[in-house]
């Protein structure tokens, strides 16, 4: 009987993509390595599920973000998906690398999640509806004389609406962080603010976003605005900061495509749990 000759070489590339469909992206990803074709193959699985998750079906992202003495009275924001740019740019056939760079925007607002735009949109792509103009949420900063930064506390959830309003049937943490924000960073990007000044085009260099962690998995975009109406001190030293207070309005919320997407996976997960259970989460 003649020996088989078989080996994974001779299998079509559409059998691998199916087995590989069956691994969770944590799991997939680590596959790239094993030699080129899985390479090129795990990006192709990994490009369509960030084209899925770009889409947020039934999803919504929600965002804490307040002083550490402010956590009960700062109410939580509902943050309008924008797009993934570069995601359909990118193709099937990007590396992993380029990937890994992309970030979903989103838009932070005051409201009920039921009152946001509705439009349709295609995965990836810039969002087109036209917004009706209004008052972007911010936040007061306060720094003494003495002090150098303030604090901001940050929770960021991907949550899946529930069947009533105000109810989610999963909820999936992206980051729960302490962000430091600095007097001289305020004093710069009020400075940049009052000139007006030309943003970054790219999000990675763009000085006025304050990351929530150093691999940069999440990021707050803010317009930083001086409260010149604040009396100014009497008297204070020679070496002494003079008190101020700022406003941070927030711009936009970004989040890496692929720690959305793995947020995305677990909230789904939580759902097959929870199958059959009703069980809800209740928003504040």
């Amino acid at each position: 009987m003649a020996q088989s000759t078989l080996s994974m070489d001779s299998l079509p590339n559409e059998i691998i993509i199916q087995v590989l469909n069956q691994f969770p992206t944590r799991s997939l990803l680590a596959l790239a390595a094993v030699c080129r074709r899985f390479y090129g193959l795990v990006g192709r699985v990994h490009f369509t599920r960030l084209v899925e998750a770009a889409q947020l079906r039934d999803h919504q992202v929600i965002l804490e973000c307040y002083h550490p003495s402010e956590r009960i009275s700062t109410p939580s924001l509902f943050c309008e998906y924008l797009g993934m740019d570069g995601l359909i740019e990118a193709g099937d056939e990007a590396r992993l690398g380029d990937l890994d760079d992309l970030y979903a925007r989103f838009r932070p607002f005051v409201g009920d999640e039921e009152r946001r735009p509705r439009s349709s949109r295609q995965p990836g792509a810039a969002f087109a509806q036209e917004i009706q103009p209004a008052k972007l949420p911010s936040h007061e900063i306060f720094l003494d004389s003495d002090e150098l930064f303030s604090q901001l506390c940050t929770v960021t959830n991907l949550v899946k609406m529930g069947p009533r309003q105000g109810l989610f049937s999963s909820i999936a943490n992206v980051n729960d962080t302490v962000i430091r924000v600095w007097r001289d960073w305020l004093h710069r990007e009020a400075a940049r603010t009052a000139r007006n000044q030309q943003r970054a085009s790219s999000a990675l260099d763009d000085p006025s976003i304050l990351w929530t962690d150093s691999s940069k998995t999440v990021g707050l975009r803010f317009r930083v605005v001086e409260d010149q109406s604040a009396p100014a001190p009497v008297l204070f030293g020679r070496e002494e900061e003079p008190s101020v207070t700022y406003s941070l309005e927030y711009q936009e919320l970004l989040i890496r495509a692929n720690w959305l997407l793995l947020s995305f996976e677990t909230s789904e997960a939580q759902q097959v749990t929870h199958a059959g259970k009703a069980v809800v989460i209740a928003s504040m």
